[in-house]
């Protein structure tokens, strides 16, 4: 009975170690998603690129809640919530330049 508990044991190490070894991946995946997105926050605003800007913040904010739920790093959670600012302030001022740039117009 005893190598039945040492079995499960080591299995359970090795699910582990395969949870952590996936969610390691997942974050570099995802680090390099939120940089991206982070780029395209900070870039010049244009009303071209507004529908890009708004498709990347309602994707992201969409999956934030499962992502939260199925990684267990705080700080890519907190990453994910700093570009979601970033891009709602990109989306802000894509629409105040565009608003000053019909107000020149008139």
């Amino acid at each position: 009975m005893e190598k039945h508990g040492q079995v499960a044991s080591l299995c359970l190490l090795l699910v582990f170690d395969a949870v952590e070894l996936l969610n390691e991946t997942v974050k570099v995946f995802l680090m390099q998603l939120l940089n991206f997105a982070e780029v395209v926050a900070i870039r010049r605003r244009s009303l071209e690129k507004l529908f890009q800007i708004l498709d990347m913040y309602d994707a992201l904010s969409g999956v934030f809640p499962n992502l939260e739920t199925m990684v267990m790093d705080e700080f890519v959670c907190t990453e994910v919530k700093i570009v979601l600012v970033g891009l709602g302030r990109a989306t802000k001022g894509t629409f105040m330049e565009f608003e000053n740039a019909v107000k020149r117009d008139l």
